[in-house]
């Protein structure tokens, strides 16, 4: 009999989802894992978003007996369809993050995602600030070549300040000095403090640059449409891409942002047509946020991308 047959959001240990936890990587064996990357060392505004996922998972026991713990998934209204149906899912815990080692911290992320990646578990990483994905991205390696889609109001191409290389405003640069990243797509970029010339030496590296007025002006279809050839992709999801209006738990607020279901129906329209490898979610920040708001978006957002993926990962195996 279980303990928690009722399984109300306000009983049992807080996990992603109130999903079983699995820290030991080599006991991994589940389709999907949840991994925690609780570090803001790399924020040169606000800090907070170290607390990002342990609020995430507070506020994702909403939605324990939604998608979680139900061996069925979940019922998407919208579509008349069931997505995640069969799908099992495990909380992997958090990467062991150090104070400010940064040198450190990103070997033991990276080590994690592989480790993860090794077990045939299909990683979600929640950050943290925008720093962690670069050492995400370092994981895939073996994947390559990897396409980058990043989803933010930032252009994060920063070469460096004062000789740091490995802030919140440069792991898209750093992802694209590999040799085993191939394509970067960039969506939602807006914000007065984007450089010039960060935007022009992403261009010239071959970056597809799409700004939240392009997505207003010509529709999320036209955008899907005119997007290049993907193949393996890695999605980073930085939440101050959607507007602070509905996700003010940032540390880097920008006006005028996408809204959830422009969010959604690009990575829905992503997945559609590229193989997901893995994603993150970035820069929520619970100390700034409004009753948890942000936090719940995340982690609305995460399940129906992840019902999006594995839709389409079943329609390949068929």
């Amino acid at each position: 009999m279980s303990r928690y047959k009722a399984n109300m959001p306000s009983v049992g240990i807080t996990s992603f989802l109130k999903l079983p936890i699995t820290e030991d990587f080599s006991s991994l064996n589940s389709d999907i894992g949840f991994l925690g990357v609780p570090y803001d060392a790399g924020n040169s505004w606000r800090p907070g978003t170290r607390f990002g996922p342990r609020e995430i998972r507070s506020y994702s026991s909403r939605y324990s007996t939604w998608g979680g713990n139900v061996p069925e998934g979940y019922w998407d209204i919208n579509h008349d369809k069931r997505y995640l149906q069969g799908i099992t899912m495990t909380d992997c815990g958090d990467v062991d993050l150090a104070y400010y080692d940064m040198d450190r911290n990103r070997k033991v992320i990276t080590e994690s995602v592989q480790r993860m990646l090794e077990s045939g578990v299909f990683p979600v990483i929640v950050g943290g600030d925008h720093s962690i994905t670069y050492p995400c991205i370092c994981a895939f390696e073996h994947l390559g070549p990897i396409d980058i889609v990043q989803i933010d109001a930032h252009l994060d191409w920063i070469d460096e300040v004062d000789g740091i290389r490995h802030a919140n405003g440069s792991p898209m640069r750093r992802a694209m000095e590999h040799n085993f990243t191939r394509r970067m797509v960039q969506l939602g970029i807006r914000d007065v403090r984007s450089r010039e010339a960060d935007y022009k030496f992403a261009i010239s590296q071959g970056s597809q640059i799409t700004t939240r007025q392009m997505i207003r002006d010509l529709g999320v279809n036209t955008i899907l449409e005119r997007l290049p050839d993907l193949g393996n992709v890695y999605v980073t999801i930085d939440i101050d891409g959607l507007d602070p209006s509905i996700a003010p738990g940032t540390g880097s607020p920008t006006v005028d942002g996408l809204l959830y279901h422009e969010v959604l129906g690009l990575l829905q329209g992503i997945a559609s047509q590229s193989n997901i490898v893995g994603f993150d979610v970035v820069e929520v920040n619970p100390m700034v946020d409004l009753n948890g708001q942000t936090c719940l978006l995340a982690t609305t957002l995460i399940m129906e991308f992840l019902g999006t993926i594995f839709h389409q990962k079943e329609k390949i195996r068929r």
